[in-house]
């Protein structure tokens, strides 16, 4: 199972797997053929399969499968749970009474999202969605040089030397914040996650 607790530093077995791989990532990131883009893609696609594997354990934990109803509900919805991070936290707190606040950690991991979305979505230029609007366009602009080190010129995203690793902090913080939340939450509602 993904979440069960480990006594240090409240990291749950899918949490360690996935520092494993952001540590791996980081052994690389320095690398003069290594192109950072690619660790940001790796380091938010490694993320993003941990705190789907943790969904998916929470339901399994849950029970909900083992009623007709609930089947009937996870065969409808459960693609829905890992649509967008925005369907992610609120089915966590919806279902699981997990809020992901940790504010700065989450919103710094947030500007790792848009970047990877703009390496992705945007062959390394801001999407349309992302320069939709000059105060949100200024403001992502900001958050990029800030938290990441990744500059824009007009539209393309330009990588520093320190951005690969700066992307690694980000995503290895969010873990360790995301998977204490998880596991006191549990925790506080009884269960044995």
């Amino acid at each position: 199972m993904g979440t069960e607790r480990k006594d240090f530093n409240y990291l749950t077995t899918s949490g360690e797997s996935c520092l494993a791989s952001l540590s791996r990532l980081y052994m690389i990131s320095g690398e003069s053929t290594v192109n950072p883009e690619w660790i940001l893609v790796d380091a938010v696609t490694a993320v993003e399969v941990h705190v789907d594997r943790t969904i998916e354990s929470l339901v399994a934990d849950s029970g909900i499968s083992s009623i007709p109803i609930g089947r009937a509900f996870l065969s409808r919805y459960a693609e829905d749970m890992s649509r967008t991070w925005d369907a992610r936290y609120q089915w966590l707190a919806d279902g699981f009474g997990v809020k992901v606040g940790i504010e700065k950690i989450r919103q710094d991991f947030q500007v790792l999202v848009e970047c990877r979305n703009a390496i992705v979505h945007g062959s390394g230029h801001l999407t349309r969605r992302q320069q939709s609007g000059l105060g949100k366009f200024i403001q992502l602009r900001k958050q990029l040089k800030s938290v990441l080190d990744v500059g824009v010129h007009g539209t393309v995203i330009v990588f520093s030397r320190d951005s690969a690793q700066f992307s690694l902090r980000v995503a290895s913080s969010f873990v360790h914040g995301f998977d204490r939340t998880v596991l006191e939450s549990s925790h506080q509602q009884g269960s044995q996650v």
